[in-house]
């Protein structure tokens, strides 16, 4: 009986190998992302990982995917660990890992049966998405921290973010991966269908160009309101002594710093001759809730009547006993708040715990989050013009919200010229996190094509303009400000326009690549013994229909 030829024979990687590359691969995508910024290496780690699954069985592909998934989130969210402790830190580092553990057995299921063609290099490359499509939303939200787009704040990809939005960055990098790996067993003699070590120039020579090509991808036309191109802002950072591990407890003077800042910054701008339109504090940044407190109140007000200017205030506000809001109330001079937005998407298990009761008996670190916070129903846009408080709509997240690219094209959406972000990066000390967010918020700009003022109480605050170029900086436990003439826009970009349909649609033509892996009549093959030159044609036919038989088992 005839036989139909495998599309393709790959030797089948070690299972010590296969180790080693998955943790490994987690080493490298950890050093694409901030501080170490080194993006380049992020398709080379999504490379070890496939690289990491060509195993003969199953077993080694889920300890290679688990080794990478523990390599890269264990260590990217240290940041935890000053919040929570170690044992949550660990179980965060876990649960994300077992996602790459995911994608790396349904992404074997593809590479094993159906070859390193073409088409698996989309099906494999959309899988990645697909996955961190489901990390990034659920379970309670998920948690998009790390996601491939978040690595390219600093990279030529990013110019094709504002029209194919973080899924589709996650795309192409996923698919520069993969050519790699075509490329390197090509280079290695691990492919059957190479004809020599050089055909596996061609992928990796691809790679290179594609990435080469996107340094000149111009942004979409993305035009500026009338008469109104841009808005005096100003970010205050007022800094803080470290706070308590043990209490977590905010310092006191954060009020203060932050209003010391505010008069600073008033001064140099009426020197100057210029005129304030907005100020933005972070979250957290008024101790106690301003509209329950004349002090602090009045204070707002003398201060938003020296600038002139409204300013947007973070502040908790107590709901009874066990609940909270995190809300952004916009101060105005009469001492009146017309504009509240209260955050739409807590932070599973560091601003609510759910199932509250099962956790605590695993961890009494769960009454660390005192009250759950409540999450708000409504986009944060502010209208000045409707406010009677100036000109310009004004979109407002706060903290970890600028990770979620959903929340951010809603805003931008609903009307939103430029983004505001409130944070407290206090929380996580001298950790990563306020570097790797600052990226997010970079990111977010260029692909929703909207400047964003991204301000936290101990930084790092910036401002970036709707094409990624930083306008002002202040570092970590620096106290200053940021303040530019912030480009408004008003133009929908590609990325904003699909919304989360870009990510549905490639992890659809994923998922459905992976059922026809399963129910195709065609199966690429792992060869168990290397092949070796000068066999003849015949011996390596009969080779691979006995591997072939083999692999179905």
């Amino acid at each position: 009986m005839n036989r139909r030829q495998p599309r393709e024979e790959v030797t089948a990687t070690p299972w010590p190998v296969a180790l080693l590359c998955g943790a490994a691969g987690g080493v490298l995508a950890l050093l694409a992302f901030p501080p170490y910024d080194l993006w380049m290496l992020m398709p080379v780690a999504l490379a070890l990982l496939s690289i990491g699954v060509l195993t003969r069985s199953a077993l080694p592909a889920l300890l290679s995917s688990l080794a990478w998934g523990l390599a890269f989130f264990v260590p990217l969210t240290e940041w935890a660990n000053t919040y929570a402790g170690t044992m949550p830190w660990l179980a965060l580092g876990v649960v994300q890992s077992l996602y790459i553990v995911l994608y790396g057995l349904l992404a074997r299921t593809v590479l094993v049966r159906r070859g390193l063609g073409a088409g698996s290099l989309l099906v494999v490359s959309a899988l990645w998405v697909a996955v961190e499509t489901l990390r990034s939303h659920v379970p309670w939200g998920g948690l998009p921290w790390g996601a491939t787009g978040f690595a390219l704040a600093d990279s030529p990809l990013l110019n094709l973010g504002p029209w194919i939005g973080m899924a589709g960055m996650a795309l192409v990098v996923a698919a520069l991966g993969q050519l790699l790996v075509h490329g390197v067993l090509c280079v290695l003699g691990r492919r059957r269908r190479c004809l020599g070590g050089l055909a596996g120039v061609w992928p990796l020579a691809i790679a290179v160009a594609a990435v080469l090509a996107t340094m000149v991808v111009p942004h979409p036309v993305n035009r500026a309101p009338e008469d109104r191109p841009s808005m005096t802002v100003a970010g205050a950072q007022g800094s803080m002594d470290p706070i308590d591990p043990v209490s977590m407890a905010m310092p006191e003077g954060v009020f203060e710093n932050h209003l010391e800042v505010t008069h600073d910054v008033t001064a140099a701008t009426q020197e100057q001759g210029r005129q304030l339109e907005l100020i933005v504090w972070p979250e957290d940044s008024t101790a106690y809730d301003p509209r329950l407190d004349p002090y602090r109140g009045e204070a707002l007000t003398d201060a938003a009547q020296q600038a002139g200017a409204p300013i947007l205030v973070g502040t908790q506000t107590p709901v009874g006993e066990e609940h909270r809001y995190n809300h952004s109330v916009l101060w105005t001079a009469d001492g009146e708040t017309p504009y509240v937005y209260a955050k739409r998407h807590p932070v599973p298990f560091g601003e609510f715990v759910p199932a509250r009761d099962f956790f605590r008996m695993i961890t009494d670190k769960v009454d660390l989050v005192g009250r759950d916070m409540l999450p708000g129903t409504e986009v944060g846009v502010m209208d000045l013009q409707e406010l009677g408080l100036g000109e310009g709509r004004v979109g407002v997240l706060i903290c970890f919200e600028i990770a979620y690219d959903t929340l951010t094209i809603d805003t931008v959406r609903e009307g939103a010229e430029l983004v505001v972000v409130q944070s407290n990066n206090a929380l996580f000390g001298d950790s990563h996190e306020a570097v790797q967010q600052l990226a997010e918020a970079k990111v977010l700009a260029v692909v929703t094509g909207r400047s964003v003022v991204h301000v936290s109480t101990v930084g790092h605050s910036a401002i970036f303009g709707p094409e990624g170029r930083r306008l002002d900086f202040v570092d970590h436990w620096e106290q200053g400000a940021v303040i530019a003439e912030v480009p408004l826009r008003t133009g929908i970009t590609p990325a904003v326009a699909g919304g989360i349909w870009i990510a549905v649609g490639i992890s659809a033509v994923g998922l459905l690549g992976w059922l026809g892996a399963l129910t195709g009549p065609r199966r690429g093959v792992l060869r168990h013994v290397p092949a070796v030159a000068g066999r003849g044609e015949g011996s390596s036919r009969a080779r691979a229909g006995v591997q072939d038989g083999r692999s179905s088992r």
